[in-house]
């Protein structure tokens, strides 16, 4: 058994593409929380029941089955693998294979049985944001975060002579650290609650500067986004003094009681959302303005991609659509049944064809989007697959 706890690289796709028959893929969601270790445990081992009674069924060998089962039974009993979960894992085991990846990202319980392994959910871990950075501001205190594809999220150090809470930041002058601010006359007449609203917006905006020149010496090309738990009117405050060319978001509520667990479930959870929506909104773009560089057929993707003229990529990962797909002409031929069948007409086995034209797409430079129909705009979403063309078609 191979284990891995970095995002899948393209060997990997080409080491798990192409037929394993009989092949076994099992996706489940699992917590980095020691209290439901053993359910991700029970979920497995199901599954993997499961699918082995399913290739007893299709007439796998003694041989084949025997050797399914010792690959099952290698995984169960790994307490290296057990003891470091994360939020879901990904395993492809046939005979003779057995690997094991432990991803950052929500995967949904599936279980697969075919000749090849079904990789559409492995594609979402990498070709999607898995890194955000976060601030957890509250009057009490403020905390900078950094959450990566294979880390769970960790407090990041801050200058210490930085405010830590709202009221050590309004009793220092701007630029003075330690110098305390004197009452005036102006003073006189302002209700508590106007001294407190002042008080919290120079905080906020002192936390959103200090937060703008940390995260320049980590992410100078403001590639990862940053998202901010707070309560109004910090909120606010933060995200006016904020703007700048990265992505941040705003997430209401008050961030007091979050360790480093809720916090990176926190973010694992918004970094699902912005993916969806970005998606959503890249598409609504593409068929508004793009005409001519937009191709939803299949076989006509298959060919353009072989060409390289594929950008972008979007397909329905939980769809999937059988066939074979020629890597050099990328002509599709698709299994019986319009694709829902094991095999071709003349019984060559099939597999899903649609993180195979992903795969072509990255070889050529082009990029992929995983997407859930469900979570799509039906006006401007048709599955299982569509494609942004570098050029437009004459």
């Amino acid at each position: 058994m191979t284990l891995h706890y970095e995002l899948p690289t393209t060997a990997d796709f080409a080491a798990l593409a192409g037929p394993h028959h009989p092949a076994i893929t099992i996706y489940a969601s699992t917590s980095p929380v020691v209290s439901e270790r053993e359910r991700s445990e029970v979920t497995v081992k199901s599954a993997f029941d499961d699918a082995i009674e399913q290739v007893k069924g299709a007439g796998a060998s003694a041989a084949e089955v025997d050797e399914l089962r010792r690959a099952r039974d290698a995984i169960v009993l790994d307490q290296q693998l057990w003891g470091n979960l994360a939020r879901s894992m990904a395993i492809f085991v046939a005979p003779g294979f057995s690997e094991v990846f432990v991803l950052p990202n929500r995967l949904d319980d599936a279980v697969h049985v075919g000749s090849h392994f079904t990789l559409g959910q492995l594609l979402r871990a990498p070709s999607q944001d898995q890194e955000a950075y976060a601030v957890a501001i509250s009057a009490n205190e403020w905390s900078l975060w950094h959450a990566t594809p294979t880390d769970r999220a960790a407090q990041m150090p801050v200058e210490p002579t930085l405010p830590k809470n709202a009221e050590e930041a309004a009793n220092r002058e701007p630029g003075g650290a330690g110098t305390k601010r004197v009452g005036g006359h102006g003073d006189r007449g302002t209700s508590e609650e106007d001294k407190r609203a002042a008080m919290l917006d120079i905080y906020a905006k002192r936390v959103a500067d200090a937060v703008r020149q940390e995260l320049q010496v980590h992410d100078p090309d403001e590639r990862v986004p940053l998202f901010v738990f707070a309560t109004e009117p910090t909120l606010s405050g933060f995200m006016e003094r904020a703007h700048n060319h990265r992505r941040i978001i705003a997430v209401p509520g008050g961030p007091d009681r979050l360790g480093p667990s809720e916090i990176d479930e926190a973010l694992r959870l918004q970094l699902g959302t912005l993916n969806i929506n970005e998606a959503d909104a890249a598409l609504h773009g593409l068929t508004e303005g793009s005409a001519g560089r937009v191709e939803r057929d299949l076989a006509a993707i298959g060919r353009l991609a072989a060409d390289g003229a594929v950008e972008t990529l979007w397909f329905d990962f939980t769809t999937s659509v059988n066939g074979t797909l020629d890597q050099e002409s990328g002509a599709i031929e698709f299994a019986t049944g319009n694709g829902e069948g094991e095999s071709l007409q003349d019984g060559t086995l099939a597999g899903d064809v649609l993180p195979q034209l992903a795969l072509l797409v990255i070889a050529k430079g082009g990029k992929v989007v995983t997407v859930r129909s469900d979570d799509l705009d039906d006006n401007v979403w048709s599955g299982p697959a569509m494609a942004e063309l570098r050029y437009a078609l004459a």
